[in-house]
């Protein structure tokens, strides 16, 4: 069995299905100090040989849990298919050409300092694939925290990927699928949600399907399907 960390350009795993949904959850608003986004990521890859593969978790915050299970792996054998995740710990220098592929400039953690910071806000966790076609599923509870603008604003952002920003594709892109669910209980207004599609990757950002801003009961509902693996953000207010 080979070790390889995902995001090393010796891992190529061709995926062949992707979507991830978005469950933003007003906690804020419900007596808690910060709002909850449950995020769930699944995919299906080919995998040429049986590797333990370090999955890397892209999200700024330090107060989330996450798991990470190769769910196609039979009731049986799920047990072992299933890894907790938590800090970044070891030789920090493996994740360099991971920062690379989600857009930070080697400038930015140049020193063990700034890499050591940056690694601080992500997650990481170590699950044993086996070889063929493989289905995984990344679960993740991440905290929002409020941040108050030069504008006196109090307003709440995270950013969604999809899929997660480091496999190397090189066997051809697939559709992909983005949904993000607002849970409104009649708090947030459409008008108050505003998004920002970027790709560090390079290969545009232009959808296939695009519904935005669509209201679902006192929900508040956006879908996206690209041929590309962008980066949206998501920025609202109350």
């Amino acid at each position: 069995m080979s070790k390889t960390t995902l995001g090393d350009s010796a891992l190529n795993l061709q995926i062949l299905k992707q979507h991830t949904t978005v469950v933003v959850e007003p906690t804020s608003q419900m007596g808690g100090t910060y709002d909850s986004a449950e995020i769930t990521t699944v995919f299906t890859v080919n995998n040429d040989q049986e590797c333990e593969v370090e999955f890397i978790l892209p999200y700024s915050t330090v107060k989330f849990s996450a798991s990470i299970a190769v769910i196609s792996a039979g009731e049986q054998a799920y047990s072992e298919r299933i890894a907790q995740v938590g800090r970044i710990k070891g030789d920090l220098s493996r994740i360099k050409p991971y920062l690379q592929k989600i857009g930070l400039s080697e400038d930015q953690y140049d020193t063990d300092k700034e890499l050591k910071s940056i690694a601080k806000q992500f997650r990481a966790g170590k699950l044993k694939l086996p070889q063929g076609q493989v289905t995984i599923k990344i679960q993740l509870s991440a905290v929002i925290d409020e941040i108050t603008g030069e504008d006196g604003v109090k307003r709440y952002s995270f950013k969604a990927y999809s899929p997660l920003p480091a496999f190397d594709m090189s066997g051809g892109r697939v559709p992909l699928t983005l949904t993000a669910l607002f849970k409104g209980d009649e708090n947030i207004k459409a008008q108050n949600i505003v998004y920002n599609v970027t790709n560090p990757f390079g290969d545009g950002t232009n959808p296939m399907t695009e519904l935005v801003n669509q209201p679902i009961g006192e929900d508040i509902t956006f879908f996206w399907k690209w041929q590309t693996d962008p980066v949206v953000e998501f920025t609202y207010n109350y």
